[in-house]
């Protein structure tokens, strides 16, 4: 046989082995977006410079069945946190900071309560500043409200030390916003100036943007959350949070914007990668679930299996974000998608797994919720449960962090024209339903149960169990009228 017919040969073989790659991952990439329930999604799998998948899935507008493109772009929550890292890091390599100064050098005003937290603690989330994000009525009840830097500050200082700084781990997006701060004041630059300065515009991308209350993004994705069976939009403002938040980009960009960080144009040293990417002290206790996934400088160090991966996977504003690189196997993953939850993070995963050939994970339980209907509540029967309820973390779950123990959520139950209604402060109202062992639930939340403690014919105080393990009980506060609703927030 000639060469030539050899070399023919091989290149076939090459083709079809290629193309039976991409089949799969693709056949695996729609089982797992359907299988969580993800409105619309795209997805990137590259070996080294090699792309082995660029694809899109579902609908970037479900209302105008607006099918996604691989270009389509999304909020980025979660795979942002590194490249804020980088920044701050970029301040240390040119001498402007030190990972040991102590953040009131920068932020002199914020109440530190006679705590010293240094900015390599920010970092790595062993700050013991409280997570504003899990603080319940401070940011839920003004999710669609945009805020200053200073109103987002005000947010979780001078609430109560979630642990001594530097002695556990726990994770702390307001740590992230005084980095924004801290960067900004070194730089006397915005950090959307800073970031297109110094990260986007030498990484060369065109579709990542700081996208807030003042821009028109092209191609962006509507954002879903899920009701029961079906989806609505979600209505979270991205200026309600840190300014890191405020960004949007596609797959493809991100990927980019990553191989400029770790590769040839080398954003940040080879030195400063390797320092962002060790584990020290506390960070290496980072889940009880997982002893193997620790935390470095602004990035998770995750792993599948043995494969050990760098990155950082997220969920807000309706969105879902997850990018994570194997440097071992020079394989890198970049999964965006325009619906709640950390899904993903589970497609991610799961294409890791077949490009590294590695065993699928077992099935999660289905997240569906049955349909609900409700028995009949009567007049007389519903007033024994209005009032206005504040709810506090009765416990915290070990799977969930410390600051739930700040956790605060204030609800009212109302009659409204023969209809006995539930509203979180900040939220519209929705039936009550009653279930046949006399507890209740709701339409956006089937599987939350929530019961009332009565005396004298008048509900005292009020208990919610959530399918993630949050148990919230409180007391009857007032009248379910919106005088004692909303002063909740004063």
């Amino acid at each position: 046989m000639t060469a030539t017919r050899l070399a023919g040969l091989s290149l076939c073989a090459t083709t079809i082995f290629a193309q039976t790659t991409t089949d799969s991952l693709d056949a695996i990439a729609k089982k797992i977006i359907a299988q969580e329930r993800v409105v619309g999604a795209s997805v990137l799998l590259a070996r080294g410079n090699q792309i082995l998948l660029h694809k899109s899935y579902g609908f970037a507008d479900l209302g105008l069945e607006t099918p996604t493109k691989p270009e389509t772009v999304y909020h980025v929550v979660g795979p942002m946190m590194p490249l804020t890292g980088a920044a701050i890091m970029q301040q240390v390599e040119r001498g402007k900071l030190s990972l040991e100064d102590p953040i009131s050098k920068f932020i002199p005003e914020f109440p530190q309560q006679g705590h010293r937290v240094t900015i390599r603690q920010l970092l790595n989330h062993t700050s013991g500043i409280v997570d504003y994000h899990y603080l319940g009525d401070p940011i839920d009840a003004t999710s669609r409200q945009p805020k200053a830097l200073d109103e987002v500050m005000a947010l979780y200082s001078g609430k109560r030390w979630v642990n001594e700084p530097g002695t556990k781990w726990d994770w702390s997006i307001s740590g992230f916003q005084l980095l924004v701060a801290i960067l900004e004041r070194v730089t006397g630059q915005s950090y959307e100036d800073y970031m297109q300065q110094n990260i986007l515009g030498p990484a060369g991308v065109k579709s990542t943007s700081y996208c807030d209350d003042f821009t028109l993004t092209p191609g962006l994705s509507h954002s879903y959350r899920k009701v029961g069976n079906g989806y609505v939009e979600a209505h979270e403002n991205d200026m309600a949070y840190n300014t890191d938040l405020r960004y949007c980009s596609t797959v493809g960009d991100l990927f980019e914007i990553w191989r400029a960080v770790t590769g040839p144009q080398k954003l940040i040293r080879p030195e400063t990668l390797k320092m962002m990417s060790a584990v020290e002290g506390p960070a290496e206790h980072m889940s009880a679930q997982d002893p193997k996934m620790h935390y470095g400088l602004a990035l998770t160090l995750n792993h599948e299996d043995d494969h050990r991966s760098v990155g950082q996977h997220g969920s807000l504003l309706g969105y879902s974000g997850c990018l994570y690189d194997f440097p071992d196997d020079q394989f890198t993953v970049v999964v965006l998608t325009n619906t709640e939850g950390q899904n993903a993070y589970a497609i991610g995963r799961a294409l890791a797994r077949a490009a590294l050939n590695l065993p699928e994970l077992p099935k999660p339980a289905s997240q569906q919720d049955s349909p609900l209907a409700g028995d009949p509540v009567s007049a007389l029967e519903g007033k024994q449960f209005t009032g206005t309820f504040v709810l506090n973390a009765d416990k915290v779950p070990a799977n969930l962090h410390d600051s739930f123990a700040q956790y605060r959520r204030t609800y009212r139950v109302f009659d409204e024209n023969g209809r006995i209604l539930i509203q979180p402060l900040g939220q519209g109202a929705e039936r009550l339903l009653k279930l046949p062992d006399g507890t209740f639930t709701m339409r956006s939340s089937a599987k939350t149960r929530i019961s009332f403690v009565l005396r004298d014919g008048r509900a005292v105080s009020m208990r919610m169990s959530s399918p993630g393990g949050l148990e919230l009980v409180g007391d009857r506060v007032g009248d379910g009228d919106p005088q004692t609703f909303h002063q909740q927030l004063r």
